[in-house]
């Protein structure tokens, strides 16, 4: 396999394929720190708490190193536009509302983080090696996170019947963006990648790769990931990999658009 060592060897179509995926992944990655953040201090114990304080760090850290690699792209989409337009960010769905409880974590841990570790996977076994070289050390990071999420879902599984209940719920719920994120049988933007070598996987092995990861972790449970989902691909957007526009509430958008600092005079 030969190495892709500038932007420039690319094609226009797949630098912008390749900037999508990018701002997707980095988005959603500071989208899911933030979300692990707030509940650093409200785990069911000390433990969890130091476990979620943890990840957050981990997955914002991941969210500037991929960004650094958006940042040599011409086509890199964003732009002033995202201080104010909630449009421009492409994060996925399930991250749009905060966790409303440890549930929530733990299914956001074992399925969305999950989908993106999937995802840098197959970059690492791609050739885009201002990509390539920065993903070893994020993907060791991601090992811990697989662990805590594989001992959770199987914990809270075998609690309580409401537990059980409340997991079926949150899994029901954050399940279709996920498999959403894949995309529809053709023009879903990671074939691209794909057919271009940056991505090992095309979009159907990644989907069937990802679900192949999750569902060790609830083997044995009365719970699990519906594997025949059908998703309806109206209004369905390529560059954001997801149906419409996140709808995160105005603290959110302002912590990771920096509003905050600026009215303080401070910048990034």
């Amino acid at each position: 396999m030969t190495l892709i060592s500038n932007p420039e060897d690319l094609g226009a179509d797949e630098r912008q394929s390749l900037a999508n995926w990018l701002t997707a992944m980095s988005d959603t990655k500071h989208l899911l720190g933030l979300r692990y953040a707030e509940w650093c201090t409200g785990g069911p114990e000390l433990e969890a708490n130091i476990a979620a304080s943890a990840m957050a760090q981990f997955e914002l850290g991941h969210a500037r190193v991929l960004r650094g690699v958006l940042s040599d792209l011409p086509e890199d989409p964003r732009g002033a536009s995202r201080a104010t337009d909630r449009s421009t960010w492409f994060s996925i769905g399930a991250l749009d509302r905060p966790f409303s409880g440890w549930v929530d974590l733990v299914i956001g841990n074992a399925l969305v983080d999950t989908l993106l570790t999937v995802n840098l996977g197959s970059a690492l076994a791609g050739n885009y090696h201002p990509l390539t070289q920065r993903l070893r050390k994020v993907l060791a990071e991601e090992e811990y996170h697989s662990v805590h999420a594989d001992a959770w879902v199987k914990r809270l599984a075998s609690g309580p019947g409401e537990i059980v209940e409340r997991l079926n719920q949150v899994i029901n719920n954050v399940w279709p963006h996920c498999i959403a994120w894949f995309g529809p049988n053709s023009g879903n933007g990671l074939d691209e990648l794909h057919d271009a070598g940056v991505l090992a996987d095309s979009a159907a092995d990644l989907r069937n790769r990802y679900i192949e990861t999750v569902s060790p972790m609830f083997e044995g449970a009365s719970i699990r990931p519906m594997s025949d989902l059908e998703i309806d691909w109206d209004g369905w957007n390529k560059a954001g990999r997801r149906h419409g526009v996140p709808v995160f509430e105005d603290d959110c958008f302002a912590m990771i658009t920096g509003a905050n600092n600026r009215t303080l005079g401070v910048g990034d």
